[in-house]
């Protein structure tokens, strides 16, 4: 039996669980930025834990005030 870890959610779903507008999923998703199942012509179904994983990629890290120019990575 499945846990609740492995369950997929469709778009409206996901979209309550990490609070991102509908229209923005839709977008990441065609651009292929966060994975997806495509059922038939329209559903798309998510797993969470892969999504948070993919979006965990656009984070940016804080830059303390010790580093020089130099010490960052472009």
């Amino acid at each position: 039996m499945k846990s609740n870890k492995d369950k997929l959610v469709n778009i409206v779903g996901l979209s309550q669980y990490r609070g991102i507008p509908v229209r923005t999923l839709r977008t990441l998703a065609s651009s292929r930025k966060i994975p997806f199942f495509k059922l038939g012509h329209r559903t798309l179904l998510f797993d969470p834990q892969k999504v948070d994983e993919a979006l965990g990629r656009f984070e940016v890290k804080a830059v303390t005030g010790n580093e020089t120019r130099a010490d960052r990575t472009v």
